[in-house]
């Protein structure tokens, strides 16, 4: 059975299904007016090939939830088995106040700008972007505290994220991690005011090949080395695929790093000529031996 992961409203709850190989991972993020709210957990052990996993929480003051469920280590790609969004109803209670009648306006026009910094950062250094907002009525003033702002980003291979922040003196500000290299377009809405800048993701190994040693079955590859000269942290999954000359895969292992250095130990294989290392959203080519 493929994998499957679904997110409604209960009530007053937020309710997961997922379902996928033991040991899958899912993850949830919420977006509130507080900052983002983040659940995860393990799919249990199962008799059979499939296990699931029914999770439920109080709402929270939000207005969209995004849920991903990752392949559990070992299993090799694709890492991402599904996703799901939620865009729920407002939650927050209803003040009424007593008020003379007045003749209704329309809000003021905004100005503003959208900044990102760094515009490029390295996968698998955990470097986030720092997005920011400032957003001005027509005579320079800020923009009334508590107005939303929507920002949406698209990436490669269908990547997308958004988050609403609202404006404290006129400006509001994200910490933003993506998972995928390539460009990205980010885009910011308030109201009938818009912008939009553009932004990169690459990888963050040095372009030198690393060494490869093999001993028999076992492999070694590394010590793998970040832009900054130090190792990955302990614990980085590597990809690591044996591939015949028309590129087709022969035989695939996902495994992590100890002070740099990916371990396998490999089959006995017939037709390989390329080891595909990837890390990080780096690939690398070596020859088969």
């Amino acid at each position: 059975m493929p994998a499957s992961l679904t997110l409604h409203a209960d009530g007053a709850a937020v309710q997961l299904r997922a379902s996928g190989p033991a040991g899958a991972r899912w993850q949830v993020v919420c977006d509130t007016f507080a900052g983002p709210l983040v659940w995860e957990g393990t799919l249990p052990p199962a008799s059979g090939p499939e296990a699931a996993a029914v999770t439920r929480w109080p709402r929270p003051d939000a207005r969209r939830c995004e849920a991903t469920l990752h392949a559990p280590p070992g299993a090799g790609n694709p890492t991402t088995l599904a996703r799901a969004a939620l865009t729920l109803p407002a939650s927050r209670p209803a003040t009424t106040t007593a008020t003379t009648p007045a003749t209704a306006t329309a809000p003021a026009p905004l100005t503003g700008r959208l900044s990102v910094t760094p515009a490029t950062v390295r996968l698998g250094l955990r470097e986030p972007w720092a997005v920011q907002v400032t957003l001005r009525r027509a005579d320079g003033t800020p923009a009334p505290d508590g107005t939303p702002v929507l920002l949406s980003a698209a990436g490669p291979d269908g990547a997308r994220l958004s988050a609403t922040r609202v404006t404290v003196n006129g400006e509001a500000s994200w910490q933003l991690t993506p998972d995928v290299p390539g460009p990205y377009r980010l885009q910011a809405r308030a109201g009938n005011w818009q912008a939009a800048t553009d932004a990169a993701v690459r990888p963050a190994l040095l372009g030198r090949r690393p060494p490869v040693l093999w001993a028999g079955p076992d492999l070694q590859v590394g010590p793998l080395r970040w832009t900054t000269g130090a190792y990955p942290d302990d614990g980085t999954p590597v990809t690591l695929q044996a591939l015949n000359r028309s590129g087709r895969v022969l035989w695939t292992a996902q495994v992590t790093t100890a002070q740099g250095v990916a371990r396998a130990r490999v089959p006995a294989l017939t037709g390989a000529v390329t080891l595909r290392l990837s890390v990080a959203g780096a690939e690398e080519r070596l020859p088969w031996p």
